[in-house]
């Protein structure tokens, strides 16, 4: 299993066609290619990114589907006129991060 992490910094005066976008288009366009957001983190203080976001995906061919796409270069234009510093990253996940005891 992988961890996929969205990161950017919304662009002043475009939050609100920010969130709209990750709401009605980002996030379904993702969902229809196989990948769900799980969560969302938006930073309130602090030198980290403004919003983080994240899902789950099974292994890496997945991923590289999925961002490899034309249709994921399309969701991250939009997102990308809409945000600064738009980083994609994907990380194995261990097996003892996940579990709550």
């Amino acid at each position: 299993m992988y961890k996929v992490f969205i990161s950017y910094n919304m662009q002043a005066g475009k939050e609100q066609e920010c969130q709209e976008y990750l709401i009605n288009k980002l996030a379904p366009g993702l969902a229809r290619m196989g990948f769900r957001i799980a969560d969302v983190w938006y930073t309130i203080w602090g030198k980290s990114p403004q919003i983080l976001s994240g899902g789950m995906i099974e292994d890496l061919e997945q991923a590289q589907r999925i961002f490899g796409s034309d249709s994921w270069e399309q969701l991250a234009q939009g997102m990308q006129a809409l945000t600064e510093d738009f980083h994609v990253r994907v990380v194995k996940s261990r097996d003892d991060q996940f579990n709550i005891n």
